[in-house]
């Protein structure tokens, strides 16, 4: 089984380099041949920030990356929790934290105390408030 870096995993959505997309596809066949690609959750949560960057709408991230962890040879952990996470994420939000939130209900430390008033909209995360100065 191979671990494939965030780089290698744009390359292979969005295609977008002539010379390093045809290696990368490459690479990914070759490691679902012999064994599997092991893809990390952080690596789909930089994948999800780095396509933001290309201008491509959320329904277009969200179901590159549903394919992605879909593919037959493609071994994430906690698979449920990130289906779960992708599709929090194809609503709104943020994949990262959906990530987070998915480890913590699996972890069973449920609530996540977090800062950010949008997350914490989420069952299960907790909004921590700073008193005010003065």
């Amino acid at each position: 089984m191979r671990t494939l870096d965030t780089n290698v995993i744009v390359r292979l959505l969005v295609g977008d380099d002539p010379r390093q997309t045809p290696i990368a596809e490459q690479a990914f066949l070759e490691a679902i041949a012999t064994g599997g690609v092991y893809l990390p959750d952080v690596v789909l949560a930089e994948v999800a920030w780095v396509l933001r960057g290309y201008g491509l709408e959320r329904q277009v991230r969200h179901g590159l990356l549903e394919r992605l962890v879909r593919t037959r040879g493609v071994v994430v952990d906690n698979i449920d929790g990130v289906i779960d996470a992708l599709e929090h994420f194809r609503q709104e939000g943020d994949l990262a934290d959906q990530l987070i939130l998915a480890r913590a209900a699996r972890a069973g430390t449920l609530p996540v105390l977090s800062f950010d008033q949008r997350f914490s909209a989420c069952k299960g995360v907790e909004l921590l408030e700073a008193e005010p100065l003065g």
